[in-house]
């Protein structure tokens, strides 16, 4: 392992770091290797005499070279940082040091990534902000998966400075082996799952799982087998160390894929049960069908005023839970998990997260079929168990525009598909972010609707608002000439407070109908602490207006808003320990009405 870092370290001394310094605009970094960070404020409020704005950082890559590696600096100038998403922030006294997560720090030549964000409070208003960036341009590594001492004088990399490695390292080495393998074994943490989620294990498991694969190989996506083989090796390693209690033993069984495939945890089949008990949930023994009843109990719902109705014109206030993303999660959308969340919860619908650009996402890489497959499980699933069930399009940051006609393809399958079922619901553009309400989101919605309408005339379809579905206020007067549709609003209690609350009104006050297809009592990075006074108010105004809510996400990710703690390896008949505080929260906001 010093080995290794020695290397990276020697990669560190060759590579150039531009720096310039910006103000919310873009700037051009460099003339012959341009790099572009812009800062823009998309909202602002205040609370508790200080004044808050979200900024969302955009980066653009119109040089010739792959990034790496950035690294973002934010003067203080009197703000702090309260919320932040997509990044690492550390604290350096005069200014705030931001670092990608695992996801986003590789940025291909011509290509650009928005979806790093932060919540800044201040004294006194103010409309921009202090950044420079220092880009990181990839560098050429000749050395094999195996470094040996004959691949020392191969080709000079892209920054000119060649690295000569002098060791060699064979299975019968005696040097700090145990090192190595516990270093592996953290590693596979991420490394076992760095295709299927957002790394959510600790930070220095990412940071190692990382450092490995760079010495590895620098170009992944040409690579991509050989890092899946080393992954599985590593998992395989990390399962020998599971019994010490730093490393959680991960079934594996990686397959290499093409570019168009995604890396997935294989599971043991599971037996068949169709017309199971969803009282009687045991962990060992999974409720699975194939089979999909397509009537439940209550019927289609429908849009009356302001509130759902059931088919018998009762009015239904949906609250349940939201999936993370399939590519990431997917092991937590099965039939035994819905089970046990109807009787420990008492939900009464389920929400399924399929991102589409992200890593590994429906465009980005994944494997459309297995993907497809889930949501259909989940699906038939949710049937079984009389729940509704929200096949979401996770649009996230971006104006949902940019992927219209992959929208329409997607929704007319899934709408042709689920035509007959009553439980299915439509989510056509989970957060849109810098897309205005009447000239962007709503002729994209009309036009995914219309695909949706013509194989299913009666299903209910939620729809998107800008800012992450923040600006409800906005589709007041020019509602979609649709009878069947709702407008998502987005909250997460330690960020969102009156201001946002006060969009729900307003809308509501204006006969908009209004669904919170996803909330969390935390703050709107998803992790921070909890505001049970915020949240409690929130519930109280959702419950008074009939407002739907479905709480994020179920999965043992480590972080707050994740209903599941990331100690718990189960997917399914959890304990009341197994849940994380949110997870406890919600649990009894939604068994309680």
């Amino acid at each position: 392992m010093k080995r290794v870092i020695r290397i990276l370290i020697s990669y560190a001394l060759a590579l150039v770091l531009v720096i310039v310094s910006m103000n919310c605009s873009f700037v051009n970094i460099k003339a012959d290797e341009q790099v572009y960070l812009s800062v823009s404020k998309s909202n602002s409020w205040e609370s508790e005499g200080k004044y808050y704005a979200q900024f969302n950082l955009t980066i653009t890559n119109n040089s010739s070279k792959n990034l790496q590696d950035w690294t973002i600096n934010i003067s203080k100038s009197g703000g702090e940082i309260s919320q932040s998403w997509c990044c690492f922030v550390s604290d350096l006294g005069n200014s705030y040091e931001l670092k990608p997560e695992s996801y986003n720090k590789e940025i291909k030549a011509g290509e650009n990534i928005s979806n790093v964000g932060l919540i800044m409070s201040f004294p006194a208003e103010t409309s921009n902000i202090n950044a420079s960036i220092s880009p990181v341009f990839e560098t050429e590594v000749k050395e094999s998966p195996n470094i040996k001492e004959e691949d020392s004088n191969k080709e000079e990399t892209k920054s000119q400075e060649s690295v000569e490695v002098t060791e060699e390292i064979n299975a019968g080495d005696e040097v700090e082996t145990e090192e190595i393998d516990e270093n592996l074994a953290n590693a596979a943490l991420v490394a076992s799952r760095c295709f299927l989620s957002y790394a959510d294990a600790p930070v220095i498991a990412i940071r190692a799982c990382y450092d490995y694969m760079i010495v590895l190989n620098t170009e992944p996506k040409e690579e991509q087998e050989t890092i899946a083989e080393a992954a599985v090796t590593a998992a395989q390693t990390a399962s020998e160390f599971a019994t010490d209690g730093d490393v959680e033993s991960i079934n594996t069984a990686n397959n290499a894929n093409d570019d168009n495939n995604a890396y997935e945890v294989s599971k043991d089949n599971e037996p068949v049960i169709e017309d199971s008990n969803p009282e009687a949930v045991e962990d060992n023994e999974p409720v699975t069908s194939v089979a999909g009843n397509k009537n439940i109990p209550t019927g289609r719902l429908r849009v009356s005023g302001t509130k759902l109705v059931d088919a018998s014109g009762n009015v239904v206030q949906l609250r349940g839970v939201s999936s993370h993303g399939l590519s990431w999660f997917p092991e937590y959308v099965n039939e035994s998990a819905m089970a046990s969340l109807k009787a420990d919860f008492g939900i009464n619908v389920f929400r399924i997260a399929m991102y589409p650009r992200e890593y590994a996402g429906y465009l980005t890489g994944g494997d459309k079929e297995t993907l497809k497959a889930k949501i259909d499980e989940g699906v038939r699933a949710a049937a079984n168990q009389g729940l509704y069930v929200i096949i979401d399009w996770h649009v996230l940051n971006y104006n949902p525009n940019e992927i219209k006609d992959e929208a329409i393809s997607f929704f007319n399958e899934m709408s042709m598909k689920y035509a007959g079922y009553d439980n299915v619901i439509y989510e056509i553009c989970n957060e849109p972010v810098g897309a205005d309400w009447a000239s962007q989101i709503k002729p994209y919605a009309e036009s995914v609707i219309a695909t949706i309408r013509a194989n299913d005339p009666n299903a209910l379809v939620i729809v998107g608002t800008n800012t992450w579905s923040q600006d409800v206020d906005a589709v007041v007067g020019n509602e979609i000439d649709d009878a069947n549709v709702c407008y998502s609003l987005h909250f997460y209690a330690a960020t969102h407070k009156d201001n946002i609350q006060n969009k729900l009104r307003y809308a509501i006050n204006n006969g908009v109908p209004v669904f919170v297809s996803e909330c969390s009592i935390c703050d709107a990075s998803g992790n921070g602490g909890i505001d049970y006074a915020s949240a409690n108010s929130w519930l109280e105004l959702l419950n008074s207006l009939d407002v739907s809510y479905i709480a994020w996400s179920l999965c043992n990710k480590a972080e707050t808003s994740a209903l599941i703690n990331s100690s718990c390896s189960k997917t399914s008949g959890w304990s009341e320990e197994d849940y994380s505080d949110a997870g406890k929260w919600f649990m009894q906001a939604i068994k309680n009405q």
